[in-house]
């Protein structure tokens, strides 16, 4: 079907008028960063530190997180918390022994905190507090 010169001339002048706020609102919603879309949130809870028979550290209870393959996050965050409390994020290690990270405990403000930087895929992760309260409902960023 052959359209009209007037009519396709009138159709883009009605699309520059009437559709600016959408070809507005397009580059900036472009600009808006969306790492956080490819990253994976998960419910869980605060496990509880201390050591084991070896005088090694260990972390019971609670929820262990594994990093996700398919996640584009380079880092392990609590995404949400108790605000006022400090959280420390523990690896574990392919030997089956934990470590702390090297954040330490950080205290969760409302808005979201690096617990351990650059994890790999498959790595074990789990969320203390700096009082052991095991079982508070925690979100995470991973």
């Amino acid at each position: 079907m052959k359209l009209s010169r007037r009519l396709v001339t009138g159709v883009a002048a009605f699309g520059l008028i009437g559709g600016m706020t959408t070809f507005a609102a397009g580059p900036a919603e472009a600009a808006t960063p969306r790492s956080a879309d490819a990253c994976v949130f998960v419910h869980g809870t605060t496990s509880d530190s201390g050591t084991n028979t070896h005088g090694l550290p260990t972390v019971t209870g609670g929820t262990a997180f594994t990093k996700p393959s398919s996640s584009s996050c380079h880092d392990f965050n609590l995404w949400s918390g108790t605000v006022g409390v400090a959280y420390e994020g523990w690896l574990k290690g392919s030997d089956g022994d934990w470590s702390e990270c090297t954040e330490g405990n950080v205290e969760y403000t409302g808005s979201s905190i690096v617990l351990c930087s650059d994890v790999a895929a498959g790595t074990v992760e789990a969320v203390t507090t700096i009082t052991n309260n095991v079982g508070l409902s925690i979100e995470i960023e991973d």
